[in-house]
């Protein structure tokens, strides 16, 4: 019973304090900025804008302009290609001269290409002056172990960063209300006028804990629906965020009862944050996991985050949450333990 009471003397002060309205502003913000300035796809790909000088090269390569790809422009004269190419940052030009017997290429850059992309097209070239009825096959026999996914079947790279501004606010939000929380109630002497009541520490650190995993709920209920409509795993979502705000919030309590004020955990704070915030590595970067990203606590929440989210691309495996959740009890009870000796000491 007094558990509830102080979750509801909680909420009351998160609501005047403007914490609910700054959750509501957040998750809009972030709809905004993955709708509007993050685009959707990244991916760089070469167009090539091809010239031959006569129609009998042409006809040796069975060009056609009306069958050409998207990827390839066939043009009829180089002021045609200049104009092309000078509104599409990523296109170069392949001019063909010469003869059947003997063809000349002539490569046009843009002028910001790398050495791998200028070999590329050279080999490219290489390969497509050898004729269309050549057929390139490999001695030995290829099994693919996994399914090739094509590439409209990925995230968009706009709504890929769901997870990680998920796991920011909703699983990490704790620790910067924390912080201010418990300052502003150390220079009230609060926790020392609530010690000489019946209540118990654990009550009272545990209502802030419950209020901040209601703000994560409320901020993952109004962006998760708005990015991916009702495609996520909500049910999932739920668990993964209440256990990620758990763990942050009571390792927040335990750093913030060792500062007088707000100005001098700031470099702890920003520590604790960049820390926690090291598996967005591996989330970018599939290929880089070492074994000190996995173990930081954040990185099955954000794998989990992502699996939750993204169900119809990649599994939410929710086994490595056990291991959190039992990490964010042992470190709400350390949490218990030290604001209780801190109180001893005066």
């Amino acid at each position: 019973m007094r558990l509830f009471t102080n979750i509801l003397k909680e909420v009351k002060l998160g609501w005047r304090s403007h914490f609910f309205l700054l959750t509501v502003g957040l998750a809009m913000a972030y709809f905004l900025l993955m709708t509007f300035l993050l685009p959707e796809d990244l991916s760089t790909n070469i167009e090539l804008v091809l010239l031959t000088e006569n129609d009998e090269l042409a006809t040796m390569l069975q060009l056609d302009s009306s069958e050409s790809q998207a990827s390839l422009s066939i043009v009829n004269s180089r002021e045609e290609m200049d104009s092309l190419m000078n509104g599409r940052f990523n296109s170069i030009g392949i001019i063909v001269k010469g003869s059947i017997s003997s063809p000349s290429i002539e490569l046009v850059f843009q002028g910001h290409e790398d050495a791998e992309t200028k070999e590329f097209i050279k080999l490219f070239v290489a390969t497509f002056l050898a004729g269309p009825d050549v057929e390139f096959t490999s001695e030995r026999d290829i099994e693919y172990l996994h399914e090739i996914q094509s590439t409209s079947d990925k995230i968009p790279f706009n709504k890929s960063f769901l997870p990680i501004f998920l796991m920011f606010e909703a699983v990490m939000m704790g620790m910067i209300m924390v912080f201010a929380m418990v300052f502003s109630e150390k220079s009230q002497k609060t926790l020392h006028a609530y010690s000489v009541t019946p209540g118990k520490i654990w009550e009272y650190l545990g209502a802030k804990v419950i209020l901040l995993a209601l703000l994560g709920i409320v901020f993952t209920f109004i962006l998760t629906p708005l990015v991916v409509g009702l495609g996520a795993d909500y049910f999932i979502l739920i668990i993964i965020v209440v256990v990620g705000s758990f763990l942050s919030t009571s390792v927040s309590l335990i750093v913030a009862s060792f500062y007088k004020n707000l100005s001098q955990s700031m470099a702890a704070m920003l520590a604790l944050t960049v820390v926690f915030t090291l598996p967005m590595l591996s989330y970018f970067s599939e290929g880089f996991s070492p074994w000190y990203l996995r173990i930081l606590p954040t990185y099955p929440i954000l794998f989990a985050l992502k699996g939750a989210v993204f169900p119809e691309f990649s599994s939410s495996e929710i086994s490595g949450l056990i291991l959190v959740a039992i990490e964010a009890a042992a470190a709400f009870l350390i949490a218990v333990t030290t604001y209780k000796l801190r109180l001893r000491k005066g």
